[in-house]
């Protein structure tokens, strides 16, 4: 049983987490506890899109049909227009004890009315990873049924990082790799390390050599991994700036045998970076690093795509689609902006 419903049901639920698992799993099990399978068609709405708190309120006053309770079904409050939330912030003083209302947001400002209301009513639950990922990985692990060993679960951390939803996927390819037995820390590097590793250097490569769907597929194959998009954007313009070194080297007549240890990369390296500088000018990775950062200001929300990576959405209006979809988006187009810099 999941905590928030340990003691039973509240009547008003608000969630928001940096990790979707525990939102997905926190909605899911309020569901099943609030309304059975059977009873859904009547007794369970969902409210898509932009809310209007009229619309939220006119849902949670409606009565069960041939049920004790029902349940309504707000996937972005964020969305909730600042002039709308009075008649959620009413409905807050005296709900409907036959309705469990439960929303996701995916910004959280407790400045605003609603939110410090909600917070103040114990309505509101930041979701959060715990300190130690060490035991979530293994009680994650036995509810799936996989098998798996101290020092696989330390490395797998130390591959994958704290992302529980990607931890999570994680254990499950490696429980469909090792069947039957103990997954191993071996297990780990050549499943989870390696796809990872391989999918870094297929999109350097891809961009390389101006392939823009090969970068494209290499883009989705680092999402679906649930690859930080931030440490993409670094890893790029790292390449990037090998690239431009290339000319650097070149053009100041440093001897080839020193080209290894100043680019970072061993001997057999160097030829493919030269090869691959060939494909864009120098004028071109000036313009691919400065899309770069301004790709990295956008992942963190500090400007819009409209005036960086050639998009007609800004920074908010993205993050209302959630962070992952956003973040796809962002690397998506930025990739493609710098495969179009080919000569």
């Amino acid at each position: 049983m999941h905590e928030l419903i340990a003691d039973g049901l509240d009547p008003i639920y608000v969630l928001h987490s940096e990790h979707p698992i525990l939102i997905e799993r926190a909605v899911t099990a309020i569901r099943e506890a609030a309304v059975p399978p059977a009873m859904r068609g009547f007794n369970y709405d969902v409210i898509e899109g932009k809310p209007k708190g009229s619309q939220i309120v006119a849902l949670a006053q409606t009565l069960p049909m041939m049920a004790k309770s029902r349940m309504v079904f707000v996937r972005d409050l964020a969305l909730l227009p600042a002039d709308e939330a009075e008649p959620v912030i009413q409905y807050l003083a005296k709900p409907n004890p036959s309705t469990v209302l439960v929303a996701v947001t995916t910004k959280l400002d407790k400045r605003l009315k609603l939110f410090a209301q909600l917070s103040k009513k114990g309505f509101l639950h930041v979701l959060e990873a715990p300190r130690q990922v060490g035991p979530w990985v293994r009680d994650e692990a036995k509810a799936q049924g996989v098998k798996i060993d101290a020092n696989a679960i330390n490395r797998l951390i130390d591959t994958v990082g704290n992302d529980l939803s990607r931890l999570a996927l994680s254990i499950g390819q490696l429980g469909l790799f090792a069947g039957d037995r103990p997954v191993t820390s071996d297990d780990v590097d050549e499943l989870i390390a390696d796809t990872r590793e391989r999918s870094v250097f297929e999109l350097t490569d891809a961009i390389g050599a101006a392939d823009k769907a090969r970068a494209l597929a290499a883009v989705a194959s680092l999402c679906d991994q649930r690859e930080s998009a931030v440490g993409v954007v670094v890893m790029l313009a790292r390449h990037i700036r090998q690239l431009s070194l290339v000319y650097t080297l070149r053009e100041t007549n440093v001897p080839r045998p020193s080209w290894g240890p100043m680019l970072g990369v061993p001997p057999f390296v160097v030829d493919k970076l030269i090869a691959q500088a060939r494909s864009y000018a120098p004028a071109a990775l000036a313009v691919a690093t400065q899309r770069l950062a301004n790709a990295d200001r956008a992942l963190k929300g500090d400007i819009t795509l409209t005036s960086t990576l050639g998009g007609a959405f800004t920074g908010p209006q993205i993050k209302a689609l959630g962070r992952d979809l956003a973040e796809r988006i962002i690397l998506e187009r930025v990739v493609d902006g710098i495969v179009q810099l080919a000569a």
